[in-house]
């Protein structure tokens, strides 16, 4: 995949999720990455996949933009090759191109990084091979922060380094005392004996956008084994909101965080007074699960 970075962007981030060919719009953590460029492999034949691609600028998610590829059959790659063609996949984007959300009128300050507290982490590795780390901070300051990052180092028997990758929370602003779930990804790991983590963040003067109502959620189980979280909000605001997105965490029976995702409300653009609803699926779920629905405003 690739795509155009918006006009005069510099120091972007972009993050590219994915349904993995489930069938649902399901939006797990595929990659983060500076370039505009991302090889997909180990695709399966004949499958339709969604990936969303968003810009991140170190305070704002922008909005998604909706891929779909559809790969082609084993069939059709040899029919294909012996007629001479490039079997490919197409690419039909369904929004504009990716934009960096404009900043908020009141700049972060650019000050030494917080240290944020680490409330327990669940790791588990998909039907892919890929290794999830699913965890969640806190912020123990007393002012608000953004810029979060958690930092996570895997270690060998011997204790040597094998692989650090860093991830972000879900949510991009944290006020004091405020949890968030992130979600870190390790494609095609190696073999590692144990992993450590470190959190940390920026103070800013951003403060959130403040209004959306959550009406009711439920949980629910499909016919083909997936956890979805479905409900209802309501913006209460005085403006309009674009890609209000859910956050959703789930829970074990002792309280520990299991799996954490998102998903964006539906309709995109809700305006005062209006409703609008989401459904979050999951694969990795644990009995008897619990769950928290966050609503952020990017």
């Amino acid at each position: 995949m690739s795509w155009k970075p918006p006009p005069g962007a510099t120091g972007i981030i972009f993050r590219v999720y994915w349904d993995k060919g489930l069938g649902y719009r399901m939006s797990a953590l595929k990659t983060s990455l500076s370039g505009s460029h991302y090889v997909v492999r180990g695709l399966k034949p004949a499958t339709t996949y969604l990936f969303l691609v968003t810009t991140y600028n170190g305070e704002d998610e922008s909005g998604p933009v909706t891929v779909e590829v559809r790969t082609r059959s084993w069939l059709q790659l040899s029919l294909a090759r012996l007629m001479d063609t490039t079997p490919g996949s197409t690419l039909r984007p369904a929004t504009p191109a990716p934009t960096s959300t404009a900043a908020n009128e009141q700049q972060s300050i650019r000050v030494s990084e917080v240290m944020l507290g680490l409330m327990g982490v669940n790791d588990y590795v998909d039907d892919l091979g890929t290794l999830h780390l699913v965890g969640e901070v806190h912020n123990d300051a007393d002012q608000y922060v953004d810029q979060i990052r958690v930092a996570v180092t895997f270690y060998d028997d011997a204790g040597n380094v094998l692989h650090s990758v860093t991830g972000a929370s879900l949510l991009d602003l944290l006020g004091p005392g405020q949890l968030s779930p992130f979600a870190v990804v390790w494609e095609a790991p190696d073999e590692w004996k144990r992993y450590s983590l470190r959190a940390s963040a920026r103070p800013t003067t951003r403060r959130p956008v403040e209004g959306f109502t959550l009406v009711h959620s439920y949980a629910r189980l499909d016919e083909d084994g997936f956890y979805h979280v479905v409900g209802t909000i309501r913006n209460d605001g005085l403006t309009t909101a674009d890609y209000l997105r859910v956050v959703v965490s789930l829970y074990d029976s002792f309280g520990k965080i299991s799996n954490a995702g998102f998903a964006y409300a539906q309709p995109p653009r809700i305006p005062p007074g209006a409703t609008g609803f989401f459904d979050c699926p999951f694969e990795y779920f644990p009995y008897r699960a619990e769950h928290m629905v966050q609503i952020a405003h990017r």
